[in-house]
């Protein structure tokens, strides 16, 4: 995982599914709401709402600010999703520079014998550099495991919403800091994602595991799908994953 300031904070904010909801319910209103408004979006009170909210704010993931009123009266406290840098969102000449050397490394894998297989091992060896910190001596629970790998996306500018409505679940990117070079090398591209994020899932030895990587399934706005499995169920099925 990447080291950077409150990552405890973050771990925790991102391991509960009621604060993941709420984050994602934020994310899709792209405007401030007050917790009422968010917690009916995900089926919670509002001071339940409220309590957890707080944990994101405290986690550096949602900003909090009072209302601008001009009438008398106690103004509410509207909560946001924090804003993504430039550095992550892959703006500014900086990420201009990245997204053409990513254009150029994906264009001499795409000329290798197996495009497959090279991309998938340039991913797990993104993997170990992005997983700096060590981990729990004990293999993680499926929910933390998919919380750190949320995080992980997250930190890497993905936009992940984890799916509440499959099991083990499926992860939702609603962005990808690489879509236009994505675009023209896709298996690259895309294999490179699904190689880091399995090789990540590995460290984590946890019960759950990546199933594969559905890239694409809605373009505008752009929608990926991570699809988690059971480690055990997994090895017994006969079908091959695909990715």
């Amino acid at each position: 995982m990447a080291i950077r300031t409150g990552e405890a904070a973050t771990h925790h904010a991102l391991a509960s599914d009621s604060r993941q909801a709420l984050l994602a319910a934020l994310r899709r209103r792209r405007r401030p709401i007050d917790a009422a408004q968010a917690g009916a979006a995900v089926g919670l009170n509002r001071n339940t709402a409220r309590v957890h909210l707080e944990v994101l704010v405290a986690a550096g993931l949602v900003s909090r600010r009072l209302e601008k009123r001009r009438v008398r009266g106690r103004p509410r406290v509207l909560y946001e999703a924090a804003r993504r840098t430039a550095r992550s969102s892959g703006e500014g000449l900086a990420g201009a520079g990245y997204r053409d050397l990513a254009r150029l490394l994906a264009g001499q894998i795409a000329e290798s014998t197996d495009v497959r297989s090279q991309a998938f091992r340039a991913g797990a060896r993104w993997a170990s550099a992005l997983e700096a910190r060590p981990l729990p001596a004990r293999p993680l629970s499926s929910g933390e495991a998919v919380a750190a790998a949320t995080e992980l996306l997250d930190e890497l500018g993905f936009e992940p919403e984890l799916d509440p409505t499959t099991d083990p679940g499926r992860i939702l990117l609603h962005h990808c800091p690489f879509a236009e070079v994505a675009r023209e090398h896709r298996s690259v591209i895309c294999g490179v994602h699904l190689g880091m994020l399995e090789a990540a899932f590995e460290r984590f030895d946890a019960s759950v595991v990546v199933d594969g990587l559905d890239s694409f399934v809605e373009d505008d706005p752009l929608l990926c799908v991570v699809r988690l499995g059971d480690k055990g169920a997994l090895r017994q099925s006969p079908r091959r994953r695909r990715r």
